[in-house]
């Protein structure tokens, strides 16, 4: 089994780096999602944090959403501008998404924040 690891550069962990984003940031929303997202240092990749309340469900389910968004920012991190750090704020009624759906409206919420590069040939 092939291994695509997600290592810590590219993830926010600290309630700092977290609550700066929030507090800076600006939003774009969707039926299942609230990407919120802050431009950070020039040189460094993207980063992102999920959010994910309680009450969406049990642990189980928790933790296959944040699963599920990081294999969908993993994959689409390579188009990402970097030095961005984003969180992911996960709202009631995405607990029965699939991966398809996930990833989809990944794209879609980065496009609308402007976040994709485009290439230029």
């Amino acid at each position: 089994m092939k291994n695509y690891p997600f290592p810590g550069i590219y993830r926010l962990t600290k309630k700092s780096e977290f609550q700066r984003v929030y507090e800076g940031g600006k939003a774009v929303r969707s039926q299942a999602f609230t990407l919120i997202h802050l431009k950070g240092e020039e040189d460094k990749p993207a980063r992102l944090g999920i959010t994910i309340p309680r009450k969406f469900g049990k642990a189980v389910r928790r933790n296959r959403m944040k699963r599920l968004l990081r294999e969908a920012f993993r994959l689409q991190r390579s188009y990402l501008t970097s030095g961005e750090e984003i969180v992911i704020h996960v709202q009631r009624g995405a607990e029965d998404l699939s991966f398809k759906e996930v990833y989809d409206e990944l794209a879609s919420l980065l496009k609308r924040a402007e976040l994709i590069r485009v290439c230029k040939d």
